[in-house]
């Protein structure tokens, strides 16, 4: 009786308080992210990198054709900035004798000009301003930041070759710049060109504003995509001559640090594909770009191919 009355209503109760405790002490994280104009909760994954960090993104603006872009690094980002430069400006750029497949050593007239660098009030709330950048597969665009950065400038803190070193590198620089965004921490050499894409361009705020040109490794991805540039610029009023030459030159010409055809790059893939450490680094840190923007899911764990989340039920 005395069991009953007294000790098993304390029990019950001490567990309903340590209960409420641990959910008040503990909360767990939630990431709300809009997929397909819902917002969607996410559990499980509360030590994954966030999507929407914005950080400082660089800008490149075409007044006379209404069009800016935005350029990604690791993602034709070379590519961006010449065709906006020449765009900027045709005379000065074919004056100068500019390429379209220059790299950044490149000093170009347009680099330091306010009007190429930030886009006025009047082309952001132009309706008929175009706003491109192109997207790399998340874990594509490891590969060439680990080729180009690690393996060939040996760039990557102490890591030099070693993946594993470079991924842990890499998250825990994002985490800290994610722990701290309220600082506004200003993000380092490998923390800009590591970080996920939806962390670029203002994202965060106006992603339905941009025309997302998807790229690839192979040649015919990369076609496609220079293509759509090419539709892009002919919408816009670039004559056909200049759309013609940013075609051709961006088709036959190869950057000076392009990896996409070395027997590096099969190994680096081979590691990506089968070492679980890095495997799992690559999920926390990428993750949510392959939720954000409409990339392919096969590259992932099984698990991280199916809609595994929560979503809200509608009232």
């Amino acid at each position: 009786m005395f069991w009953r009355n007294y000790i098993f209503p304390v029990c019950i109760g001490s567990l309903v308080l340590g209960t409420y405790l641990y959910s008040f002490l503990f909360k767990e994280a939630i990431y709300t992210v809009v997929l397909d104009g819902k917002e969607v909760n996410f559990t499980g994954v509360e030590d994954f990198i966030q999507p929407y960090v914005n950080i400082v993104s660089d800008f490149f603006v075409a007044s006379d054709y209404k069009m800016m872009s935005c350029g990604i690094r690791k993602s034709m980002s070379q590519l961006t900035v010449n065709t906006m430069c020449l765009l900027h400006d045709e005379e000065r750029f074919l004056k100068e004798n500019h390429s379209l497949n220059e790299t950044w050593v490149t000093i170009r007239s347009c680099q330091n000009n306010q009007a190429f660098r930030k886009p006025s009030e009047d082309l952001l709330n132009n309706p008929e301003t175009i706003r491109f950048a192109f997207i790399r597969d998340p874990i594509e665009r490891f590969v060439s930041l680990y080729l180009d950065k690690c393996v060939k400038e040996q760039n990557c803190w102490a890591c030099k070759s070693d993946m594993r070193c470079v991924v842990k590198e890499i998250y825990e620089a994002l985490k800290n710049l994610q722990n701290h965004r309220d600082w506004k921490p200003i993000p380092t050499y490998m923390d800009w060109h590591a970080a996920p894409l939806s962390w670029n361009c203002n994202f965060d705020k106006d992603l339905s504003k941009w025309t997302l040109l998807m790229m690839g490794a192979d040649a015919e991805e990369r076609k496609s995509s220079i293509l759509q540039l090419g539709n892009i610029m002919k919408r816009q009023g670039v004559s056909e001559n200049v759309v013609q030459m940013v075609q051709e030159q961006s088709l036959a010409g190869e950057t000076a640090h392009s990896t996409h055809k070395s027997t590096l790059r099969l190994e680096a893939e081979r590691q990506v594909r089968e070492d679980p450490v890095v495997r799992d680094y690559l999920h926390k840190i990428y993750f949510f770009d392959y939720l954000v923007f409409p990339f392919n899911r096969e590259r992932l764990d099984a698990k991280y191919q199916t809609d595994f989340w929560k979503v809200p039920e509608q009232n």
